[in-house]
């Protein structure tokens, strides 16, 4: 009978995940369909490609593969700063484009994070600390990200009337407070009891005891990340600038390969908000959201032609497909991910 009651549920949770996929291709048809309905003339596309400077792909290429690689060389320099236990550079950006390429291939079934974590933490065998590790280097991306986007609307009058400063400040106090308890002691105890207290009045026994030995071993690991010497937290910090100057230089430079001429704060601020717009889960990899987003704001506050902001989004996704494609070649190759294992690591026995 329990048997019979799991495949129950893993039977409805298949239902639920189709539909929820369903309906993201729903909207991002109907985006799509708005976009060229309203947007785009053909003649005026074949025009806009005219501009196009492919001699800038191998420079933009290079940009986008030292940025990574720097992002993994941080999470591999933390960890072992931090817990100790050496990941190494290689591993962790292959963990990261097998990321990549499953968060595309089964989107809400297999969450990039978590698989980046899974394989983190299977060679670490520290799976909360795995998880600190990249919840606080995340949210200090994050962070980074919203500052830069912060800069780069300061120096920007043009989108005054919309409002965007407020919402990038607000997103800024919120993800702060988020980052606090990996840099405070105090902070990450206090919030260690509090969850305890949460969890506790949790009805069933073995739910409450289970939930609590995670939070748990999860709370330890951030305390133990707040104990960090000072000049980790700066190399680190400046790791994270130093990567998301590179991303804003190869916005700026995109630009440029798609024959948009615009100074280069737009690219500081444009960079942000893309990322924050991909944030919403409506789309897959931010398809049709992104595109909308970019003609939109380039063409009300600069007058770019639809068709130039257009192929712009294109060449965005284009980059990221190429890591994608690199993270299925290693799945190939032997990278693999065993799904029922996955399952059962969830539980962090």
């Amino acid at each position: 009978m329990p048997m019979n009651d799991g495949q129950i549920n893993i039977n409805r949770k298949k239902r639920h995940r189709l539909i929820f996929n369903i309906i993201k291709l729903l909207i991002t048809g109907a985006i799509f369909y708005y976009i060229f309905d309203k947007y785009i003339q053909y003649n005026d596309f074949l025009t806009a490609l005219k501009y196009f400077q492919p001699w800038l792909f191998v420079y933009l290429l290079i940009i986008v593969f030292t940025c990574r690689y720097l992002n993994a060389y941080q999470i591999h320099y933390y960890f072992k700063k931090v817990f100790n236990s050496k990941l190494g550079t290689n591993f962790v950006f292959k963990a990261q484009q097998i990321s990549a390429f499953y968060g595309l291939v089964l989107p809400g079934d297999l969450a990039g994070g978590l698989i980046t974590w899974y394989m983190v933490s299977d060679k670490s065998g520290e799976k909360a600390a795995s998880a600190s590790v990249i919840i606080s280097l995340r949210l200090m991306s994050i962070i980074t990200l919203i500052a830069f986007t912060a800069v780069g609307l300061v120096f920007e009058k043009k989108l005054i009337d919309i409002n965007l400063r407020v919402y990038i400040v607000i997103l800024a106090v919120l993800f702060l407070l988020m980052f606090i308890p990996f840099v405070s002691l105090k902070t990450a105890t206090i919030m260690k009891k509090f969850s305890r207290a949460i969890l506790q009045i949790t009805p069933v026994a073995n739910w409450r005891h289970k939930l609590v030995y995670l939070s748990n071993k999860l709370w330890d690991s951030v305390i133990t990340c707040t104990n960090v010497d000072p000049g980790v937290i700066l190399w680190t910090v400046s790791m994270s600038i130093l990567c998301h100057f590179l991303l804003i230089l190869f916005a700026y430079l995109l630009m440029i390969m798609v024959g948009i001429n615009l100074p280069f704060q737009v690219s500081v601020w444009l960079l942000g908000a893309i990322n924050l717009v991909q944030l919403l889960p409506i789309s897959f990899a931010g398809l049709g959201v992104r595109d909308i987003s970019i003609i939109y704001l380039l063409g009300k506050y600069y007058q770019v032609a639809p068709e130039s902001s257009l192929i712009l989004s294109t060449l965005f996704l284009a980059f990221s497909l190429i890591f994608v494609l690199m993270g299925g070649m290693f799945v190939l190759i032997g990278g693999t991910v065993d799904r029922r294992k996955l399952s059962d690591y969830q539980q962090m026995d």
